[in-house]
């Protein structure tokens, strides 16, 4: 049996397909490129940060895990890759690699919101060349006199011919399609801000947490309680300790200075993890905040776009109205013409007649 598929889907393809945008030769092709090269550099973005965020979400256990890495690991720290766009995951970080990884996220981060900012104006930039061009190529009809003289009212298409309403009509489409990507893009970056800063503010919270406990002392984790308590009265030959008042021998001193120097250092360590979690969560609030300011601009600019589509279906069906009221009128000064002909052809015949 023959396969008709080809040309059903051609018939159906001709017969409801709507028709395709109308070519301008070289400036299609222009707009096509420019397209082209848009969508490809909004969907590298959109890789980069699908990457990052798979990345964040696999990462999430190992560094927020407080459990100590085993004695054997499989590799060392050198060969350990920890880029946001790398593939293999450990599991087991320590604090050093945490630190990596919020100094390499907030620089992912950083490199993303440079290259949407550089396309937002790059966007920008060919929008107001556009309206340049079109302002050159058809005028810029803004006067009242301008309006009055081309007889359609005062609407802002007033004397605009279809081809200069076309053109407009396609680099504010074309603008409204960048906008919604561009918006898209920085709303999954606020998304990937807002876990990497989850993220560090639950590693810094367990972090305080853990220094302020009394029970954690990372000297004296070992130590167990004894099953005989006469030796925390006496020493093993029956001789008790000293009293408290009773001064302390040399040893006893030396032996508290090296407690207390270790456990000074083991704080000021401890405090200078917290201290980097604490800038790394700053940096991360200042990318956020320039992030919801840049949303905040776009959702503006979309909900510009958004009435002025409406007041531009209102303007359309104010034509419409116009047009029907014009061609009444017309149909009435018909008559009155056709009337006042006819008159006058029979006043003149009467006139020749006698």
């Amino acid at each position: 049996m023959t396969d008709v598929t080809p040309v059903l889907s051609a018939i159906l393809v001709q017969a409801h397909s709507p028709p395709p945008l109308a070519s301008t030769g070289t400036a299609h092709a222009r707009l096509s490129q420019s397209l082209d090269a848009f969508l490809h550099e909004a969907t590298q973005i959109n890789r980069s940060l699908s990457s990052l965020l798979a990345y964040l979400k696999s990462i999430r256990q190992p560094y927020l895990s407080s459990a100590p890495p085993p004695r054997r690991r499989a590799h060392s720290k050198s060969q350990l890759q920890l880029s946001p766009l790398a593939p293999d995951i450990p599991t087991h970080l320590d604090d050093d690699q945490r630190e990596e990884i919020d100094r390499q996220t907030a620089s992912v981060l950083g490199d993303i919101n440079g290259n949407i900012t550089n396309l937002s104006a790059a966007v920008s930039l060919q929008y107001d060349t556009a309206q340049k061009v079109l302002e050159q190529k058809y005028g810029k009809p803004s006067g009242l006199l301008w309006k009055w003289a081309a007889g359609d009212g005062d609407t802002p298409d007033a004397g605009k011919s279809e081809q200069q309403l076309e053109d407009e009509g396609r680099v504010k489409t074309t603008r409204g399609f960048r906008d919604g990507v561009l918006w898209y893009l920085s709303n999954r970056l606020e998304r990937a801000v807002r876990v990497q800063q989850e993220m560090v503010q639950v590693r810094l919270e367990r972090e305080r947490q853990r220094q302020m406990s009394v029970l954690y002392d990372k000297s004296n984790r070992d130590v167990r309680l004894p099953s005989d308590s006469s030796t925390l009265i006496g020493g093993s030959d029956g001789t008790r300790d000293p009293e408290p008042g009773a001064p302390l021998s040399p040893e006893q001193m030396q032996l508290f200075e090296e407690e207390n120097r270790g456990l000074l250092e083991h704080v000021n360590d401890q405090l200078a993890r917290v201290t980097q979690a604490e800038k790394s969560m700053r940096e991360i609030s200042s990318l956020q905040q320039t992030l919801a300011s840049q949303l905040s601009v776009q959702s503006d600019t979309i909900n510009q776009l958004v009435e002025d589509a409406g007041k531009t279906d209102e303007n359309v069906r104010r034509g419409n109205r116009e047009l029907q009221r014009a061609t009444a009128r017309s149909s009435t000064a018909k008559s009155v013409f056709w009337a006042t002909t006819a008159l006058c052809s029979f006043l003149v015949v009467w006139d020749l007649v006698f």
